[in-house]
């Protein structure tokens, strides 16, 4: 494999030493050809440097349409800081609203609290008159239906003596208990 590539190597550098020792001729052709390809060279850079000024000048004009569009933005943006701004007064607004009708709600839970207390205050005052009205009758009534019922025998031993003694039915009759 060593001689392989050793035969090998031999042979490339003998070959570029043949390569090397080979003289090139230059003809008048030669030099037209390089001349007309220098002049088509140089017409190529003029239309190149042609076309490069025409994008240069495109360039520009989108660079200005992109100025143009900033401008557009910066505009937009101070519109939208402006509302940003009427949004952040609102909030203001509506905070302050909120506050109010929390102030309001307390109020009006201390109404309620109130009028709670003053319609329990006055179902007990209710109660408590029926209690006293029934624990202040039931002596009086008792106290009647005794008186009542004395009455009752007065009237019985009344009429007994007035049937026994005339005078005194008379004296029943003319004050009409008779």
């Amino acid at each position: 494999m060593k001689k392989v590539v050793s035969v090998f190597l031999l042979f490339v550098f003998v070959l570029q030493v043949f390569a090397q020792s080979q003289s090139v001729s230059f003809t008048l052709e030669d030099r037209d050809r390089i001349m007309r390809t220098e002049e088509k060279l140089e017409s190529l850079r003029k239309e190149m440097n042609i076309r490069f000024e025409a994008l240069d000048s495109k360039f520009e004009a989108i660079d200005s349409r992109f100025e143009a569009i900033d401008l557009r933005f910066e505009a937009l943006d101070s519109k939208f800081e402006a509302i940003d701004s009427k949004f952040e007064a609102i909030d203001s607004k509506f905070e302050a609203m909120e506050t109010k009708i929390d102030a309001i709600k307390s109020k009006v839970e201390t109404l309620y609290w109130g009028f709670g207390i003053m319609i329990t205050l006055m179902l007990f005052l209710f109660g408590y008159i029926v209690w006293d009205r029934k624990t202040a009758l039931n002596p009086v009534q008792n106290k009647t239906i005794s008186l009542e019922e004395k009455v009752n025998k007065i009237e019985i031993v009344y009429r007994e003596q007035a049937q026994n003694d005339p005078v005194f039915a008379k004296l029943l009759r003319h004050a009409g208990l008779l």
